[in-house]
């Protein structure tokens, strides 16, 4: 019996009718109202003018000024962490961990989580990070344990209608996509409450970080947002902006609408950047490549031991199954590729960087032996499958590799 594969070729469909139809009717359409920030403005641009705290940088080249100060930040933070492990020389060790997006694949790294609870050895990590689907993982991740059952209930209970509905005819009128996402928006700004807000700002004054990767459209960049800083400003549109930075990191382009998040400049103009799915420039992020942790440990003049965790919600690897000569399946296996392939490249950055400071690597991805299919794009028997799956590999030890795949090193 042929394997169902609704998912991609509904979403490709969506792509196409969102894309291509336009294109023809483009001589009658509107286009969205916007106010873009100039690019020469963008450096002093705070987003809902919070300008007390670093709330985002560049995540390819953040340039020579801004790392200094973000390692000077760093630093500072260091000493006051470690404090007390510095005066009584106890071992400094020190876990992060970054989710990658996947869509409804994200239900692996939710399932992952709960079992490695289970399990009992879960670490608090100091860093997190998510892209996309991994930035609702990573929000929970980073909160806890205590919200492992909220986190099993996003990826197991919500079907593809509770999310979002079809938004064609709009997009055939000069619309941003051809799907609305109002439920997702729902949905976020009902698990990212007034008190969680709250609890990453407390997570902030201990040193930790929730970082969430979107890309810039106008820039065609990636951008790190400190999510725990943007908590810890105090400033009244926080909590909006934690939403909005969310929404945009899955906000798959012309499928999804984009997010235009408000910005003001020193002397009072009011601009706008639209920011899409993180995961159009990385899968998976940990620090930019500048940033190097050993600097910091010389700096502060201690040796921490550090492992860094990376979470793929898709398969770095695909099992052989001839394509039918459709422009839909072709399409599909071709983007499911894409993002394979880069995937794996931003695994062997993080590798690279890894191997640079000094820090221990464990990834771990869906293996290509799953075979259960969706029958929609947000399937809820899909998902738990997959929740299960992840729950096992939380579960048990062996589920980590040291290198990136297909890695072979140097006898």
């Amino acid at each position: 019996m042929r394997r169902k594969r609704v998912s991609a070729v509904s979403l490709l469909r969506l792509v196409c009718l969102g894309l291509l139809i336009p294109m023809a009717l483009s001589a009658c359409t509107t286009v969205l109202a916007r106010n873009g920030v100039p690019e020469s403005r963008i450096e002093e641009a705070a987003p809902y003018g919070i300008s007390n705290v670093r709330v985002r940088f560049w995540g390819d080249n953040i340039g020579e000024v801004r790392r200094e100060a973000i390692l000077a930040s760093a630093i500072e933070r260091a000493r006051k962490v470690y404090a007390e492990s510095i005066a009584s020389g106890e071992p400094i060790t020190e876990a992060a961990i970054a989710f990658s997006g996947g869509g409804a694949d994200g239900a692996f790294g939710a399932g992952l989580l709960k079992g490695w609870t289970a399990r009992g050895d879960r670490p608090d990590f100091r860093t997190v990070t998510g892209i996309s689907t991994g930035a609702i993982i990573g929000l929970f991740a980073f909160l806890g344990p205590d919200y492992d059952d909220e986190l099993e209930a996003i990826y197991t209970s919500y079907s593809t209608r509770q999310l979002l509905t079809r938004a064609i005819f709009a997009a055939l009128l000069g619309g941003t996509a051809v799907a609305d996402t109002s439920g997702y928006r729902r949905l976020i700004e009902q698990y990212v409450d007034d008190a969680v807000v709250a609890k990453l700002a407390a997570e902030a004054a201990r040193g930790r970080s929730l970082l969430i990767g979107t890309t810039n459209l106008d820039a065609a960049r990636p951008v790190v947002w400190n999510v725990t800083g943007i908590a810890a400003s105090g400033h009244p549109e926080a909590r909006r902006l934690i939403h909005d930075v969310i929404e945009a990191s899955s906000a798959i382009p012309a499928v999804f609408p984009p997010v235009l998040i408000p910005v003001e400049t020193p002397d009072g103009r009011v601009y706008d950047e639209m920011h899409v799915d993180g995961g159009a420039t990385h899968q998976v992020m940990l620090l930019p490549p500048e940033l190097s942790l050993r600097a910091v440990d010389e700096a502060v003049g201690v040796r921490v031991d550090r492992t860094v965790y990376v979470v793929m919600n898709n398969k770095l690897t695909r099992r052989y199954d001839v394509v039918r000569p459709r422009v839909l399946a072709i399409a599909s296996t071709a983007m499911s590729s894409l993002i394979r392939g880069s995937g794996s490249g931003d695994i062997f950055r993080i590798f690279t960087v890894a191997q640079r400071d000094g820090i221990d690597l464990k990834v771990t991805w869906i293996p290509a032996e799953f075979d259960v299919e969706p029958s929609e794009l947000f399937d809820p028997a899909y998902m738990r499958a997959l929740f299960d799956l992840g729950y096992r590999y939380g579960f048990e030890a062996d589920k980590w590799s040291e290198l990136p795949p297909h890695f072979v090193p140097t006898p």
